[in-house]
C-alpha cells in the first residue's frame, strides 16, 4: 500500500484508531490513581529541556477518550508487520490503562488555526491535541492558548523520540509549548537518471559525491552545464538542468551556505538575517544559475507548480523539491534519484543541509492540570517505540515503497535525519513574514538580491521587532 508522504517518517503516523467521545476542557471526572516512576535524569543542556528525575504515570484513566486532530490523516491501517505490531501495542495500552485514543482529520488546512482558537477560547476544543502548521502557531501562542508542556511530569523532552528541532522552536522562556515525535524529511534535489546518463554522468555519481562529502556547488554547476542542451542546434535550449519553486530553491541556497532568513540569538530574540554576507552570496550564486541559462524560465500562463510536470515529463533533469511532493511524479517513466542540496565548499561552516518544517502538536491551555496530565500520559504511551522494532528501520520500510532506489532512503534520508544536516528556521515564528517577500521577485529576475534585501529590510525589521516585544510580554506573563 502506498501512503501519503505527509503521514510517514513517524511512528505516530502508522495507523489511526477509531474511538468514541471527546474530553472537554476542565473535565476532570476521569479520576484515576497515579504513581511516579524513576527515569534517568535529563542530560545537562539536552534537547531544549523538559526532562525530570521522575516521570508520572497513571494506573487507570477512567475510560477517557483522546482525539489527536490534523488536516490530512486517513483511517487506513498500514499493512506492514510494523503497522500491525503498532496497532496491537496500542490496543494493549488502551486496555491496560483504560483509555481510547485516535488520530484523524478533524479540520481543514485553511481552518486549523480558527478551529484551535475558537475551541480553546470557548472551553470546548474538538481535540485534546492539535497538529498545527508552524506558521499557524504564533498567534494562538501569544494569546496564551497553549499548555506549557514542560509542566507535565509525564513528558521528558530529552528522550530520543521527540523532535529536537520542534522542541527548540517551541522553547520560550521557561516553557515548552509544542512537541512532535515525527521528523519529516524535506527539501533536496531529485534527478533524472536517464538524462544524467545521456549527458555522460553516471547515475549513481550524485549518491557517491554526497557520501564522500563532495556534493558541492561547483560540482552542481558542472552538472547544470552538461544538462542544459540545445539538441537541434537552433540556438534555443530544448532541455534545462533545473526547474524549482522559488520558495524551495532560494532558502535551500541560503541553508547550504550557512545562512538563513531569520535567526534567534542567545537572549531569545529573533533577528533579520538576510543582511549577512553569507546570505547575499548564496542568493547571487543561486540566481547565477538562472543567468547562465541553466534554470528553465516560467512558461507564460502556467500554474505556480508547473515545475513538477516539467521534471516528470523530462523537460528538466533536476528539481529542488520537498519529499512530500513525490506523488507528483510517482508514475514518471524515467527512473530518478534523490540527494540533498549541494553545499558551498568554499565556506568552511557549510555542509549539505535541509530545512525542517515539521508540524507542531499543541495542547489547549483550557484543560485543568489533572486532565492535561492524563492526556500527556496517554500520548507519551502512544508515541513510545513499538516493542520489537527499531523506529528508523520501520520508517525506512515505508519510504522504500515511494522511492525508485534504496540509496535515496538509506543514504539521503538517513543524512536528513541527522541534526548536523538540519537548519532550524525561525521565520514561521514571525507573524505575516513570508519567504515570498524576497523569493518571488528575485527568482523571477525582476530585481537583484541586494536590492530586494534592501527593499524588505525595513518591513522585516519592524515585524520582527513587534514579535520580539510580544514574545517578551508573553514570557514575562508566564514567569509571574
Amino acid at each position: 500500500m502506498k501512503m501519503n508522504m505527509k503521514k510517514v517518517f513517524a511512528m505516530g503516523l502508522a495507523l489511526t484508531l477509531t474511538v468514541g467521545s471527546l474530553t472537554g476542557c476542565g473535565d476532570s471526572s476521569n479520576q484515576g490513581s497515579s504513581t511516579s516512576v524513576a527515569t534517568p535524569a535529563a542530560d545537562e543542556g539536552g534537547n531544549g529541556g523538559g526532562g525530570s528525575s521522575t516521570k508520572k504515570t497513571f494506573d487507570d484513566l477512567g475510560g477517557m477518550s483522546i482525539t489527536i486532530g490534523d488536516w490530512y490523516s486517513s483511517e487506513e491501517v498500514g499493512e506492514t508487520e510494523y503497522a500491525k505490531a503498532t496497532e496491537e501495542y496500542r490496543k494493549e495500552i488502551m486496555e491496560k490503562y483504560n483509555f481510547k485514543i485516535e488520530r484523524s482529520t478533524q479540520y481543514s488546512y485553511q481552518d486549523q488555526q480558527q478551529e484551535y482558537v475558537n475551541g480553546v477560547m470557548s472551553g470546548s476544543p474538538k481535540c485534546q491535541l492539535f497538529y498545527l502548521y508552524q506558521e499557524k502557531v504564533p498567534a494562538p501562542l501569544m494569546k496564551g492558548l497553549m499548555y506549557d508542556l514542560k509542566t507535565l511530569p509525564e513528558f521528558d523532552f530529552t528522550e530520543e523520540k521527540w523532535n529536537p528541532t520542534v522542541v527548540e522552536i517551541m522553547s520560550l522562556g521557561d516553557g515548552i509549548w509544542g512537541m512532535n515525535p515525527e521528523s519529516e524529511p524535506r527539501g533536496g534535489i531529485f534527478f533524472n537518471k536517464r538524462m544524467l546518463k545521456e549527458a555522460g554522468i553516471d547515475e549513481d555519481e550524485p549518491y557517491d559525491l554526497q557520501k564522500s562529502g563532495e556534493w558541492t556547488w561547483d560540482k552542481f554547476e558542472e552538472y547544470c552545464k552538461k544538462l542544459t542542451i540545445d539538441s537541434d542546434g537552433d540556438g534555443q535550449t530544448d532541455r534545462y538542468a533545473l526547474a524549482s519553486f522559488s520558495k524551495y530553491f532560494l532558502p535551500m541556497c541560503a541553508a547550504n551556505n550557512n545562512a538563513t532568513f531569520v535567526t534567534r540569538n542567545d537572549k531569545g530574540e529573533y533577528e533579520n538575517a538576510t543582511g549577512s554576507k553569507e546570505f547575499l552570496y548564496a542568493m547571487n550564486w543561486g540566481m547565477s544559475l538562472a543567468e547562465k541559462g541553466y534554470i528553465m524560465p516560467d512558461p507564460p500562463g502556467v500554474a505556480w507548480d508547473w515545475y513538477k510536470a516539467a521534471f516528470r515529463d523530462g523537460e528538466v533533469a533536476m528539481q529542488t523539491s520537498e519529499v512530500y511532493e513525490i506523488s507528483a511524479f510517482a508514475g514518471m517513466k524515467d527512473d530518478w534519484g534523490f540527494v540533498m542540496f549541494p553545499y558551498n565548499e568554499k565556506n568552511e561552516a557549510a555542509t549539505n543541509k535541509e530545512i525542517p518544517n515539521d508540524n507542531i502538536i499543541c495542547m489547549p491551555s483550557c484543560f485543568d492540570q489533572d486532565t492535561a496530565e492524563k492526556i500527556a500520559f496517554a500520548y507519551d504511551l502512544y508515541t513510545e517505540p513499538t516493542p520489537g522494532y527499531d523506529l528508523k528501520d520501520a520508517t525506512k520500510e515505508r519510504y522504500y515503497e515511494q522511492f525508485r532506489d534504496s540509496r535515496a532512503v538509506d543514504e539521503t534520508l538517513e543524512m536528513m535525519d541527522d541534526m548536523e544536516h538540519k537548519q532550524t528556521s525561525y521565520q514561521p515564528m514571525i507573524i505575516d513574514l513570508d519567504y515570498g517577500d524576497f523569493c518571488y521577485s528575485v527568482y523571477a529576475g525582476a530585481t537583484k538580491p541586494a536590492k530586494q534585501i534592501e527593499e524588505i529590510s525595513s518591513k522585516w525589521n519592524k515585524k520582527i521587532a513587534e514579535m520580539n516585544k510580544k514574545y517578551a510580554n508573553f514570557v514575562a506573563s508566564k514567569s509571574k
